[in-house]
């Protein structure tokens, strides 16, 4: 056979390379890539660091210890966060661990609430059992229960489980909860009854995102928490000790944190790799059965920890060997086992059989570029701008994508980052108001909406101290008249919060001096009529404040933008003049800047006009009776779970 038969016919391998460029993914590895799809892996690259923590796993199940922490250090672009992305596919394909990525820490002045928050969202994520982790780790528990009540008890795989309560009605989900809850405290020792029952409770699947925000610390609506009879919040480290706990009993743990390189510090001047660390030594000393790792720059280890921190904190990130695990560049043979690697997946998705596994690259080529020692990020961002299909009988186009045009940098980090699904963050107030702050304080000196910005500040109170219901406050000018306009994002589902923050915003006492104030808010979110009554109508009517609908797709720029100019650094390269200047010449197309309508909406002239869609949150719910008498919720541990059992196993 012909070498020319082997392979597909040149003319279709060149015009598919001249409708879509395989490299036309931003060569940036992001959380998308660690929870989802994964970034194309050469798996022998840096395979020392990823087999480090497998063989840490290996040791803790074969007794040898309960709990380490490794260290890896990468300089700029080596790909940390691909390490990471490799290690949470690996597990998720063999089971026997749970995961946590702790890369966005949206405020730490609030380090623990943080992680808190971090735990909560990343076990929302499925694991390896076609489930959420938590519903993992309920599954787990509830089988305990099953097995130590009756050991003949045939144990439900935890997708079982998690069908069976989704046939059930409310009331007999909510028997089933208490029973299982009641019993698992009977025979084991809980230090809050009321973080088992919320773990039980995600094995409701209508019910796991609001028993994930509680177990995440966030306030709930009064009526749902008296749905999952639960207390209405539970911001606690406390609480993140015993899910540690709980965790441990059953599965590792597996904790990874990363961006640590950014020049982010809290108030007290304490850069977040020092924050991080004294976190990691808390979590060593408390977690019993997991691995920590912790992925930082060399110089932000040496320059920030080692050289800053005490011994005994340094020693706890990197208890595992006394130097951190290096990441390598690229060389000759990676270079061409990446290219390959992607073009691989390329071809084979469009059942094209190409003449060799880098066309239209030369092997040789990509082995010369591989003795420069070049980053993953280098190599691919060299073949994006150089996949060109090779001539034959006449003219050939460049290959065309959407990131043809997009060669600057700063777009390039821009579509990646846009890329991050930000729902789970929607609800975290900081991290809205931090990204609506950033694009303002890009405006200053700018007249929008014809206010003319002289300032935005998070330093409301007097002597610019902060609040932690009023987010921020616009200064400026409006024909002839000082403006102040205080920002509140108060995405609260329980009324403590959305009560302060409207008190703020009313500044009937003039602590703030505000001129009018701003709410955002989602407007699917429900209101009690009590707060649309007392608080939005006064708001609006007598103080010529606004309600502004928080929308995803207005916001996600804005915080894709504020990540650009975080990273700029440590990830992309950047600086501040270029991330200025994409403003500039590209806010209009990508909705920054003056022109995005959620920054106009907050500098607008007030409508004087409340909102008539939020829905109204109940005042009081009818519950279901759950009394003592219940011949499910009275069960003890040596009454039967049969029916549980049945239900879970017959699928």
């Amino acid at each position: 056979m012909s070498v020319a038969a082997t392979h597909s016919a040149m003319e279709e391998i060149n015009a598919a390379l001249q409708s879509h460029n395989p490299f036309a993914q931003p060569p940036f590895v992001n959380a998308n890539n660690v929870w989802g799809k994964g970034f194309p892996d050469v798996e022998t690259l840096n395979a020392h660091a990823s087999d480090a923590v497998f063989k840490a796993l290996d040791n803790i199940r074969a007794g040898q210890y309960s709990t380490t922490s490794i260290l890896i250090t990468a300089q700029n672009g080596t790909g940390k966060t691909h390490i990471i992305s490799r290690i949470r596919h690996r597990l998720q394909a063999q089971g026997g661990a749970l995961f946590v990525y702790a890369n966005k820490f949206n405020d730490i002045d609030q380090i623990k609430a943080g992680f808190q928050q971090i735990l909560a969202d990343s076990l929302s994520n499925h694991g390896s059992q076609g489930v959420k982790q938590w519903q993992e780790l309920a599954a787990a528990m509830a089988n305990e229960v099953l097995s130590k009540t009756n050991p003949n008890n045939q144990i439900p795989a935890a997708k079982s489980l998690v069908k069976s309560f989704e046939k059930m009605d409310e009331e007999q989900a909510v028997q089933w909860i208490n029973k299982l809850t009641k019993t698992f405290c009977k025979i084991k020792s809980v230090q809050d009854p009321d973080v088992v029952r919320a773990v039980f409770c995600t094995l409701i699947e209508s019910e796991c995102p609001y028993a994930a925000n509680w177990l995440a610390g966030k306030a709930l609506a009064q009526f749902k928490a008296d749905e999952l009879r639960l207390p209405n919040q539970n911001q606690s480290f406390d609480t993140v000790l015993q899910i540690l706990a709980l965790i441990s009993e059953y599965y590792e743990l597996v904790v990874c944190f990363d961006e640590l390189d950014l020049l982010d510090f809290n108030s007290a001047g304490l850069h977040k790799a020092q924050l991080v660390a004294n976190l990691v030594k808390e979590l060593f000393e408390n977690l019993q059965r997991g691995v920590i790792l912790t992925v930082m720059m060399p110089g932000t280890w040496k320059e920030r920890v080692l050289d800053q921190l005490p011994r005994g904190v340094c020693d706890k990130v990197s208890a595992h060997s006394s130097q951190p695990y290096e990441l390598k560049y690229l060389d000759g043979d990676s270079a061409v086992e990446l290219v390959a690697l992607f073009l691989k997946d390329y071809y084979a998705a469009r059942e094209i059989v190409a003449p060799h596994p880098v066309y239209p690259f030369d092997e040789n080529q990509l082995r010369a570029i591989g003795q420069d020692k070049p980053t993953v990020r280098e190599v691919l961002k060299w073949c994006l701008e150089n996949c060109k299909p090779l001539e034959t009988l006449g003219e050939v186009q460049s290959p065309t994508s959407d990131l043809d045009t997009l060669l600057d940098p700063v777009e390039l980090a821009f579509v990646s980052e846009l890329d991050e699904d930000i729902s789970p963050y929607l609800d975290d107030n900081q991290f809205i108001a931090d990204a609506l702050l950033f694009s303002f304080q890009r405006m200053i000196g700018q007249t929008v909406e014809r206010v003319a910005l002289k300032d935005a500040t998070s330093g409301v109170k007097k002597r610019k101290g902060k609040d932690l219901y009023l987010n921020f406050k616009i200064i400026g000018e409006e024909e002839g008249q000082n403006v102040v306009i205080g920002v509140a994002v108060l995405q609260y589902d329980g009324g403590g919060g959305l009560g302060a923050g409207f008190r703020r915003l009313l500044d009937e006492d003039g602590t703030f001096g505000l001129t009018r104030g701003c709410l955002v808010r989602s407007k699917t979110k429900p209101m009690k009529s009590h707060f649309k009554k007392n608080y939005l109508d006064p708001l609006i009517n007598d103080k010529g404040g606004e309600f502004v609908d928080l929308k995803e797709e207005e916001i996600q720029p804005l915080i894709a933008l504020r990540s650009v100019y975080q990273k700029r650094q440590s990830d992309y390269g950047v600086t501040e003049e270029q991330i200025f200047e994409f403003i500039t010449n590209k806010g209009q197309q990508h909705l920054l800047g003056i022109h995005n309508p959620l920054l106009l909406e907050i500098l607008s002239d007030p409508s004087y006009q409340v909102p008539t869609d939020i829905p109204d949150e109940a005042e009081t719910v009818e519950m279901q009776s759950l009394e003592t008498d219940s011949p499910i919720a009275d069960s003890t541990e040596t009454e039967s779970f049969e029916e549980l059992v049945i239900e879970s196993t017959d699928e």
